[in-house]
């Protein structure tokens, strides 16, 4: 079986490889014919339906052909929800664009749980902005689904670089489960001693 037809099998899966989504291995044996085979097939699906995994796909198959239409297409309106987060998070690695940060704090705020989980999860901590800072403490303040204020709370974390390594372990502990507390004050306790670092 040759790679290109190993990608075009995946597509019927229904079982864990496909959750786990297009892995580079995909890709590696593939020829150069093949991998534009795979390029072209992808953004086929994604001009049509766009999913989150064929974007994700598409910039592991050739990120310099991804850019550009996935940028075009993110300017256009026609990507939403997961893979308007991937595609914004996969542009960000490539180009550091602070342009798209907005798309990350508009999602946190979503009234669908997963787009607010993957919004906190994908948002890029290396550019710490007030907006970022209030939508992150935001979800922290009001979150009442888990998995979404553990992605909230660890992003905060790390736009402070606040670890174990960094404050010590009883500090840090005593910081991440201030911010998860069920008290308001202790919540509020854990954001302002954050700002101490």
């Amino acid at each position: 079986m040759s790679a290109y037809q190993n990608f075009l099998d995946f597509f019927s899966m229904h079982n864990k490889e496909r959750l786990d989504g297009l892995s580079e291995s995909y890709f590696t044996a593939m020829t150069q014919k093949e991998r534009e085979m795979a390029v072209d097939y992808l953004l086929k699906k994604i001009k049509s339906s766009a999913t989150e995994e064929c974007i994700h796909g598409l910039f592991r198959a050739d990120q310099s052909r991804a850019v550009e239409p996935i940028r075009e297409m993110l300017r256009a309106g026609d990507l939403s929800g997961e893979a308007q987060i991937a595609a914004a998070w996969n542009l960000y690695r490539c180009q550091s664009d602070d342009s798209l940060l907005p798309i990350f704090i508009n999602l946190m705020a979503s009234p669908d749980v997963e787009l607010r989980e993957k919004a906190a999860y994908y948002v890029p901590s290396n550019k710490f902005t007030e907006e970022l800072k209030s939508a992150l403490e935001g979800m922290i303040r009001t979150e009442t689904e888990q998995l979404a204020r553990i992605h909230a709370v660890d992003k905060l974390l790390m736009c402070y670089g606040v670890d174990e390594e960094s404050v010590g372990k009883d500090k840090y502990l005593s910081i991440y489960l201030g911010l998860h507390s069920e008290d308001p004050n202790k919540k509020e306790t854990a954001i302002k001693r954050l700002d101490a670092y």
